[in-house]
Parts: structure tokens; sequence; C-alpha cells
């Protein structure tokens, strides 16, 4: 895995993207949001809003030291652990209420998900 970085979907429709999965995880205040409703959709790295500068304010997951290990929250992340360090930021900046971070948590995989590789070793006959 090359790392990851911070970008922002604008003016998508999640439920036409069949990898993208949406589940609520709580309300956040209007105020809080930037809308551009009559942009057509876009990305960009830019925030906007209180929500989108908390996001920025929590470093993206970087290169795995090893893919083939169990995912952790220091040296192996994925972008579901950095999902769970927003959530509790934004809990923690009174953004999103606190049940926000366990219904998170109920829909991670585990850290072992995603580790169908395996190191092979060559038999000498």
């Amino acid at each position: 895995m090359a790392g990851y970085v911070m970008e922002f979907k604008r003016n998508c429709n999640p439920s036409l993207d069949p990898h993208d999965q949406t589940f609520p995880i709580g309300q956040v205040h209007s105020s809080d949001i930037v809308d551009s409703p009559d942009a057509a959709p876009s990305i960009d790295s830019t925030p906007r809003g209180k929500i989108e500068l908390a996001a920025t304010q929590i470093p993206t997951p970087g290169i795995n030291q090893n893919f083939m290990e169990p995912v952790n929250d220091t040296t192996n992340k994925r972008c579901q652990e950095w999902t769970m360090e927003y959530v509790r930021h934004l809990v923690a900046k009174d953004l999103i209420d606190e049940e926000a971070i366990e219904i998170v948590k109920s829909k991670r995989d585990s850290p072992t998900h995603g580790i169908g590789l395996r190191s092979v070793t060559r038999l000498s006959t």
C-alpha cells in the first residue's frame, strides 16, 4: 500500500458508487458543513466547514510497514483506523454525539481482514 491522501468528494451520490457503503452514525449541525448544491461533482483537498477542517487535523495513514501483518493503530493502518480517529476527534470537538464511536466501531473489519497473501517459501528438492 502506498498510503492515503485527503480528498473531499463534492456533490456526489454515494448510492451510485457500488464501492461506497453508507450508514448513519449521527447528526451534525448544518452550519458545520459547506454545501455547493448547484456545482458539478468534483474531488479536491481543500476543507470547507468545521467537519472537513476536523478531518485535516487527523494525519492520513502512511505506507504500511508490513502489509502482511494485521493492522494496528501505529505502523499498519487502514482507512478504517483513520475513520475511528476522525470520529473520536469529531466527538472531542463536540461536532457529533459520542454514540457515533460505537456505531463506527461496530462496522469495522477485523485487524486481519484482507490478509489473504501469505509468504511462500520455495522447497528445494
